[in-house]
C-alpha cells in the first residue's frame, strides 16, 4: 500500500479575548513615544483595525479660555494613527488629505470623518472647510481607495436643507450603508438638520429632517450621532469654540433618521449637578459658571465631536463619546490637549444615562491574528 502525504499551508483565524484601561488623564502617546495629534475627528473601526482620523493643531498655546481666531485655525492638516486595541497607536501620516497644504495658510480645515462605502469600495471623507463653512452650502468631501488614503478632493456635496452651512458637518452611515449628513445652519431659524445622500455618496438626495431648530443663541454645534437597538440618536452642545469648560449633551431621538426627531433629554449636566441654561448671551460666557469662566464646568469637560460606535466584540459594541478638553494640556500645547473617551451607558431598559467622567475606564475586547498551518 502506498501512503501519500499532501502538506497543505493554510492558516486560520485566532481570535483571543483582552482587557484594556483606556485613561483620560495620561497623555495619550503613539508607539514612537510622541503625543496622538488627532483631534475632533473620528475614531472608526475597518476589518479588525481602529483607526483615528483628527486635526493636527500642532504646537500653538490658546491664549484664552475660548477661540483665538489663531491657535488651531491656520496650518492644519489632517492625521491618522491606527491600533489594534484602542491603546497602542501608530502614526501612518500626518497629511492624508495633501490637498490642505495648498491653502491652509488662509483656508481653516477640522472635522474629518471617514467611512467606508461598499458599493463603490472608496474610502470617503467629509469635513469641515471654511471654503465652504459659513460661506454657503456645500461641504467639502474627499475619496481614496484605502482607508491610509492619500484621500483626494472631489466636488463638494451641496445640501438641500440650508442656505448657509454655520460651524459642524459630521458623517453618519446606516446598517444598510446609507449615508447621511449632519450639519448645523447659519441661515435662520437655527436649525441643526440631517440629510441622506446618494448611493454612491456624491450627492444630496434633497431628503433631509430637521432636528431642531431655534431662533436664538446658542444655536448648538458639535456633538454626534449613534444608533442603537433600532432608535437612532443625536447628541448637540451648547456652542463652545475651543472653551476650557466644555459644552453640554443634548440628546434627541428619532426611529428614522429622516422621521420626527424628539428632545430626550440631558447627557451632560454641569459638574454640581445642574443643568445648564437654555440661553446665554455669547460664547465667552461659562454655562455653568456665568460669571466666572474658571468656576464649575461641565462634568464631561470637552467639546463633543463624535460617537465612536465600535463592535469591540461578536457580542458587544461600543458607544463612545468623542469630544476634546481644550486647554487641558499641561505644557499648553494645543496638540497635546486631552481628548474624553467616554462610554455611553444605558439602563436596563436601555435609556441612555447622563454621562459619567471617569479618569479611566476597563473594557474587554477582541483581538484577531493569523496562524499559519504546515
Amino acid at each position: 500500500m502506498n501512503f501519500f502525504y499532501a502538506f497543505l499551508l493554510s492558516s486560520f483565524l485566532l481570535v483571543s479575548s483582552k482587557q484594556i484601561v483606556i485613561s483620560n488623564v495620561l497623555p495619550r502617546l503613539d508607539t514612537n513615544g510622541s503625543y496622538v495629534d488627532a483631534h475632533d475627528g473620528c475614531l472608526v473601526k475597518f476589518k479588525d483595525t481602529y483607526f483615528m482620523y483628527g486635526t493636527v493643531y500642532g504646537n500653538c498655546h490658546q491664549s484664552t479660555t475660548i477661540c483665538d481666531a489663531v491657535c488651531g485655525y491656520l496650518n492644519n492638516t489632517f492625521s491618522l494613527y491606527i491600533s489594534s486595541d484602542l491603546v497602542n497607536w501608530t502614526l501612518i501620516n500626518n497629511n492624508i488629505l495633501p490637498e490642505a497644504t495648498k491653502d491652509h495658510n488662509y483656508i481653516n480645515y477640522w472635522m474629518p470623518n471617514v467611512e467606508y462605502n461598499y458599493r463603490t469600495n472608496q474610502y470617503v471623507m467629509v469635513y469641515w472647510s471654511s471654503r465652504y463653512g459659513f460661506i454657503n452650502s456645500s461641504i467639502a468631501i474627499a475619496v481614496s481607495s484605502t482607508p491610509f488614503g492619500p484621500f483626494v478632493n472631489v466636488p463638494p456635496l451641496v445640501m438641500k436643507g440650508a442656505k448657509v452651512i454655520s460651524s459642524t458637518t459630521g458623517l453618519f452611515v446606516d446598517d444598510d450603508n446609507t449615508a447621511y449628513v449632519r450639519y448645523n445652519t447659519r441661515d435662520g431659524p437655527l436649525r441643526h438638520v440631517i440629510e441622506k445622500l446618494s448611493s454612491d455618496w456624491m450627492t444630496s438626495t434633497g431628503q433631509f429632517s430637521i432636528i431642531v431648530e431655534k431662533q436664538d443663541y446658542p444655536w448648538f454645534e458639535g456633538g454626534g450621532i449613534f444608533k442603537r437597538k433600532g432608535f437612532y440618536y443625536t447628541m448637540l452642545g451648547i456652542d463652545c469654540c475651543f472653551c476650557q469648560w466644555g459644552g453640554d449633551a443634548r440628546t434627541f431621538i428619532s426611529n428614522n433618521p429622516l422621521g420626527n426627531w424628539t428632545y430626550f433629554g440631558q447627557l451632560n449636566y454641569c459638574a454640581d449637578g445642574k443643568a445648564p441654561p437654555d440661553h446665554i448671551d455669547g460664547m465667552n460666557i461659562n454655562p455653568c459658571s456665568l460669571n466666572n469662566p474658571y468656576g464649575t464646568n461641565f462634568t464631561i469637560p470637552a467639546q463633543q465631536f463624535n460617537v465612536a460606535t465600535l463592535p469591540i466584540s461578536s457580542e458587544e459594541t461600543l458607544f463612545m463619546y468623542y469630544g476634546e478638553r481644550f486647554r487641558s494640556s499641561k505644557d499648553g500645547i494645543k496638540g497635546h490637549d486631552f481628548q474624553a473617551w467616554i462610554p455611553i451607558e444605558f439602563t436596563n431598559n436601555d435609556i441612555p444615562k447622563p454621562m459619567i467622567f471617569y479618569n479611566n475606564f476597563t473594557i474587554n475586547i477582541q483581538e484577531y491574528y493569523n496562524k499559519e498551518l504546515i
